[in-house]
């Protein structure tokens, strides 16, 4: 299913550069993550997992066509897997299984998400590279968690599909300079704003070469989560900050 939505995705993209006089381009993002904060707790529970950190490489790729005061499609795959090694900090039930406080214990957590976004010009200077454009994206995706010690270990995967919005701006600095900024987000309803929603924040350095190349220096934060309240399930809440160069040919 995961790879039908991909082919498709680039399939329609494809089409819509060649049918409607479109430019198209490859964005490649390199960089470090860190983990700023790795929260799972039980119900009613402190979290089993305070503390624990992860630093690793990430990788993530970006495929736009574009058209100038009209919209823009975009297609996003980014990889997440971490892996986890510390004590527990609290107990833990879930699901008629119990960790203890103070137990060694392994993390394997994986979050890829591929999207399509889609935007279109709000304000749009005459005389710089100043704008904003709005609109949104659709979010696929899945998460994978395995909590593993010497007593007990689980196991769950879930996929879901989730719509958000998408919000990008420019503002030039100088000549070939600008912040840049692009993000997907949806607020979180019953309970904290940001940490019970999902948010993806690039924050950055646009400069702008000759031939139409572009290189992007910044932070990209990552965070969120959920939780059911809901008597033997667990809650998972994140937060990823990561160091990043952006590729735009």
């Amino acid at each position: 299913m995961l790879k039908s939505l991909i082919l498709f995705f680039f399939f329609l993209m494809s089409h819509l550069s060649i049918a409607q006089d479109r430019q198209a381009h490859v964005e490649i993002e390199g960089g470090i993550i860190t983990t700023k904060n790795m929260e799972i707790h039980g119900y009613n529970q402190a979290n089993a997992t305070e503390g624990w950190k992860k630093t690793a490489p990430v990788f993530r790729l970006e495929y736009w066509t574009t058209k100038e005061n009209n919209w823009n499609y975009g297609f996003v795959l980014q990889p997440l897997k971490l892996n986890y090694s510390s004590v527990l900090t609290s107990d833990l039930n879930n699901k008629g299984k119990v960790f203890s406080k103070g137990e060694d214990a392994t993390l394997n957590y994986q979050f890829p998400t591929f999207r399509f976004s889609a935007n279109r010009p709000i304000f749009q200077s005459s005389h710089s590279l100043s704008y904003i454009r709005g609109g949104g994206s659709l979010i696929a995706r899945y998460a994978k968690v395995e909590l593993a010690s010497k007593s007990n270990s689980f196991s769950e995967t879930n996929f879901i599909v989730i719509p958000v919005f998408n919000l990008e701006t420019s503002v030039e600095i100088s000549n070939g300079y600008s912040f840049f900024t692009r993000s997907d987000f949806l607020p979180g309803i019953d309970g904290n704003i940001f940490l019970d929603g999902l948010f993806d924040v690039f924050l950055g350095i646009r400069h702008k070469f000759q031939q139409s190349k572009t290189m992007d220096i910044g932070l990209r934060s990552f965070f969120g989560g959920y939780d059911p309240k809901k008597a033997d399930d667990y809650a998972n809440k994140i937060f990823f900050n990561s160091f990043v160069v952006r590729l735009i040919f």
